[in-house]
């Protein structure tokens, strides 16, 4: 997967079959859309793809994945900002 995120906009990321990365840094909403079926391997890449955009998913009792009408699974993410070493 190559992509970069935008300042503005919204970007939509398959870094596997069966996962899809919605990002929208205008409205700051970003979630982790998964196929029913999708294999646990396959969800670890599309987290780790997130990941190297500095995306996480919610900490717990933040949110928690959910169905989708259509049965898909979506995982809410957040920006994750590090601060350390920050002057």
């Amino acid at each position: 997967m190559s992509a970069t995120v935008p300042l503005a906009g919204t970007l939509h990321i398959a870094p596997v079959p069966g996962a899809v990365l919605y990002v929208d840094e205008d409205q700051w909403h970003y979630h982790l859309t998964l196929d029913r079926g999708v294999r646990p391997k396959a969800v670890r890449s599309a987290l780790q793809a997130a990941q190297a955009l500095g995306l996480a998913p919610l900490e717990e009792g933040e949110g928690d994945p959910y169905f989708l009408d259509d049965g898909r699974i979506r995982m809410d993410l957040a920006r994750v900002f590090n601060f350390e070493g920050a002057a």
